[in-house]
């Protein structure tokens, strides 16, 4: 199997963890004693499936040893999405030399620290065998439960059962991006609102099939819709509540 290239964003200001930690940028709040990019970094690092790790991030993180296994950490722009546009950009000609033949983008972000290298081959294998141009994971809210993981979630309720999104999403081809560029940026507008999500994507009582039917329909490409339960896959550290069970469950 082709080894992937994998983008982790790290960029942006003060967010709900700045008063209780004093830190503005979320990359660098440790976890005893470890940076949160650190984590996620290894992490990648240590998978057989990844080839090279690009950060969108500021220069603070260039002083951390994390940083040597990154091939290039980007400046942040204004936003995620131009963040991503870069990260993507720089992939697509420096690493991929403007071929049209590659194994396309993982996108990941800084605080998704309950990843391991198990959790992410897994995924990128459950990536190459769907043979997606978007591909996104959700978790049931069921695997929590069972896997005994009490994370506050924002859950969307699908044809009777809960979903909630993931901390790793592919994408195969930069058009691909930029043609569902304002798709994601409604979505990501309503993220927090299960119900004004799936208005926003017109895709308000359907199941998950028809809703990537859907999607592909809308967006002209082949968009894959998985599940996964790996209930870490669906967590990451976004508010003091996630912080504090990073702490906990965390070596």
């Amino acid at each position: 199997m082709s080894k992937f290239n994998v983008i982790i964003l790290a960029g942006g200001e003060k967010g709900p963890l700045y008063e209780s930690t004093g830190y503005e940028q979320k990359a660098l709040i440790p976890i005893h004693d470890v940076p949160m990019i650190s984590r996620v970094v290894e992490a990648f690092s240590s998978s057989e499936l990844v080839e090279h790790i690009v950060v969108v991030g500021s220069a603070d993180l260039d002083k951390l040893d994390s940083m040597n296994k990154v091939r290039k950490r980007i400046f942040t722009g204004i936003n995620l999405l131009q963040n991503i546009l870069h990260a993507i950009t720089y992939v697509k000609h420096r690493l991929y030399k403007s071929s049209k033949q590659h194994n396309g983008y993982v996108i990941s972000f800084c605080d998704a620290v309950f990843l391991t290298p198990e959790i992410i081959d897994d995924t990128l294998t459950q990536i190459a065998e769907s043979n997606g141009d978007l591909v996104l994971h959700y978790v049931e809210k069921q695997s929590f439960i069972d896997q005994q993981l009490p994370a506050e979630r924002t859950y969307i309720p699908i044809a009777g059962k809960f979903y909630t999104g993931t901390t790793i999403y592919y994408v195969k081809r930069f058009k691909d991006l930029l043609a569902a560029t304002p798709k994601l940026a409604k979505i990501r507008k309503v993220r927090k609102s299960p119900e004004q999500l799936l208005e926003s994507i017109g895709c308000a009582g359907m199941n998950l099939r028809e809703i990537q039917q859907s999607l592909s329909s809308q967006l002209g490409i082949n968009v894959q819709i998985l599940t996964s339960h790996h209930a870490k896959l669906g967590m990451d550290v976004d508010k003091p509540s996630d912080l504090e069970l990073a702490q906990k469950i965390l070596n």
